[in-house]
């Protein structure tokens, strides 16, 4: 008896349909963090999301069940690239520990991750986490991860310039509340201040608190976000 061996080719339609879907629900995610930036989150409609997505208000629904999860999803979005970013930066950094945590804070200014537009939207859920289980549940799970890393990253510093490494939880803080504050000045600032001057103010932030590695937190003009 012959045994015949079945493979399971990919239905081209299913494939369309599923880069189709995946397209709108991007569309549509895009088009709710450009209106809450603009707009604010409790101002911004589904009738705003549709038009700035280019899409009828009715087929919301046919890819999020609600403007709520629609909300979670763009949360989400944010979040993850974020994480995503920052294990790019650590990745990039190789193995020393002044330059991984130099890495952690490139994320927060990265050309991306650190633009104006998804700043705002940061700011307006954190501004509604309370009121709202869905946003508070993807903030805490951001935020664990997010303390733990960079907990991680000053505590090796730390034991490199043979300093107590029970401070890195203390510090890590510090850095991390100095970095949302740069990022607020961002969206706040009178004049503006670019991304660059932050970014640098944040690199006077580690020498400043790291003084044996100062060195290596020297800001350099014209350092790439990218």
């Amino acid at each position: 008896m012959s045994l015949v061996k079945v493979i399971n080719t990919p239905n081209p339609s299913a494939m369309r349909d599923d880069r189709r879907r995946r397209d709108r629900e991007r569309r549509l995610i895009e088009a709710t963090l450009d209106c809450i930036a603009n707009l604010g989150l409790r101002e911004t409609t589904v009738q705003d999301i549709a038009a700035a997505a280019g899409m009828a208000v009715g087929s919301i629904s046919q890819y999020f069940e609600g403007k709520e999860a629609l909300y979670t999803a763009a949360l989400d979005a944010i979040a993850t690239e974020f994480a995503a970013r920052v294990a790019e930066r650590l990745a990039a950094a190789g193995d020393a520990p002044a330059e991984r945590l130099r890495g952690y804070i490139d994320a927060y200014f990265d050309a991306s991750t650190g633009q104006r537009r998804k700043v705002a939207v940061w700011f307006a859920f954190w501004g509604e986490v309370r009121a709202q289980p869905q946003y508070r549940s993807v903030c805490e799970e951001h935020d664990r991860a997010h303390d733990a890393t960079v907990e991680a990253l000053v505590a090796d510093v730390l034991r490199e310039a043979r300093r107590d490494p029970t401070d890195a939880g203390a510090l890590a803080k510090l850095l991390t509340s100095s970095c949302y504050g740069l990022w607020l000045e961002l969206l706040t600032g009178n004049p503006k201040p670019s991304r660059e001057s932050l970014h640098a103010l944040a690199y006077r932030q580690l020498a400043a608190l790291f003084p044996s590695h100062a060195a290596d937190f020297a800001w350099r003009e014209g350092r790439p976000h990218a």
